[in-house]
């Protein structure tokens, strides 16, 4: 299970989401967090469609702030199993 989380080190709405981000990876070890930082990774983040940050994408959903713990899990588990692997 992934969850793959664009930020930057210059956005104060990203706070909150990081430290979403790390109770996620503190209470649920079995879910993977790709951190990718926009301002060294602009053309990944142009070719997932990501316009802002913060974006988290979990599976088919995607969170342009922090959502509560429980609905990011959620949104990981109801994902299909081929959109978790990589």
């Amino acid at each position: 299970m992934k969850v793959v989380y664009y930020k930057s080190i210059v956005c104060p709405r990203c706070i909150p989401t990081n430290r979403l981000i790390k109770r996620l990876k503190h209470t649920h070890p079995e879910i993977q967090v790709e951190e990718v930082e926009i301002l060294t990774n602009m053309r990944r983040a142009r070719a997932d469609g990501v316009k802002h940050v913060p974006t988290i994408i979990a599976g088919t959903r995607r969170f342009y702030h922090a959502p509560t713990l429980e609905e990011l899990v959620r949104a990981v588990k109801a994902a299909p199993e081929s959109m978790n692997m990589a």
